[in-house]
């Protein structure tokens, strides 16, 4: 139903009898100083594909590299019950993994998921639209703070309670939205997805700047050049398909941050009858509204600074 010849955040395989299965598969290093945040954000990071296609988990599958002659296993015991307690928390059981010795750590899980309702896709962007985002942008800057030795105690606190927080809050806010479309925003930051769900179509998506939310701290700490390698990348490759202009720049920047384990990003229509705040304090969950689908330009992202 999903696969290969329309990739999406997730495979998804009709196996009969109405039942249809999500998967997905996500891994990476060490992005926090404590081992057993880095395997709470490593779980959370992997159920997050799951949520975007509208499934939910039911196992996974550890994948592990670990040095072990230059790291202790007591370190690996920590990262193993951060990814525990994540999975236990969204209800997805640990059935198995695999490890193999490396050089650099590396954690993450291989995720199934059952989707009951509707299968969504990031490709389905309607004119009129509304763009909705479920987390702050920033987690890229602040993660390569921590590796310098400059992020302070508060900043590492809020990014992981960011990075650690799961999306299924967020998908059942976009049910309630009545969503078109929807991914999660990860490695390619908020405008590489962006630029992704837009894909060959005819529509344009405004970004209202005064919209989007920031972490604390992050702003800062990119005026004082901090901007990963991989959120430079992805600023390189989405210029040619934004429209913004010279004083944006710094906030297009954040927008191109490679996130971790970041928020959903949710296309649904323009539905005056739909209560926001009532959505969000039902459901204990922060939304923004952020952007607007429109035909103006085609297949571009306009950069604005306030609706």
């Amino acid at each position: 139903m999903v696969g290969l010849d329309s990739p999406d955040d997730g495979g998804v395989i009709d196996i009969g009898n109405g039942i249809r299965v999500v998967q997905t598969v996500d891994f990476f290093t060490p992005i926090l100083d404590n081992p057993f945040d880095w395997g709470k954000v490593a779980a959370a990071n992997a159920l997050s594909d799951i949520y975007a296609m509208g499934g939910t988990p039911i196992s996974s599958l550890q994948l592990v590299s670990w040095p072990r002659e230059d790291l202790s296993f007591e370190i690996l015991s920590e990262v193993l019950k951060g990814g525990l307690e994540i999975m236990q928390s969204a209800g997805c059981n640990i059935i198995g993994g695999h490890s193999i010795d490396d050089k650099e750590p590396k954690y993450g899980f291989a995720v199934t998921g059952i989707i009951n309702d509707a299968i969504y896709k990031k490709r389905n962007l309607q004119v009129g639209d509304k763009l909705f985002l479920t987390k702050p942008l920033g987690s890229g800057i602040i993660s390569s703070a921590i590796k310098k030795n400059i992020a302070s105690e508060k900043a590492i606190s809020e990014v992981t309670e960011v990075m650690t927080t799961l999306n299924d809050k967020a998908l059942e806010a976009a049910k309630e939205l009545n969503a078109n479309a929807i991914t999660d925003v990860t490695g390619f930051g908020l405008l590489g997805h962006l630029i992704e769900m837009i894909g060959d179509s005819e529509v344009t998506v405004n970004i209202y700047l005064d919209n989007v939310p920031v972490i604390e701290h992050a702003k800062e700490y990119l005026n004082n050049g901090v901007y990963p390698s991989g959120s430079k990348r992805n600023f390189d490759s989405a210029k040619e398909n934004i429209i913004y202009s010279d004083d944006q720049e710094s906030f297009v920047k954040i927008l191109s941050d490679a996130q971790t384990s970041g928020g959903l990003l949710i296309s649904a229509p323009n539905d005056n009858s739909i209560d926001l705040d009532d959505i969000s304090d039902r459901l204990g969950l922060n939304i923004w509204e952020i952007g607007d689908i429109v035909s103006r330009y085609k297949n571009k992202v306009n950069i604005i600074n306030s609706k």
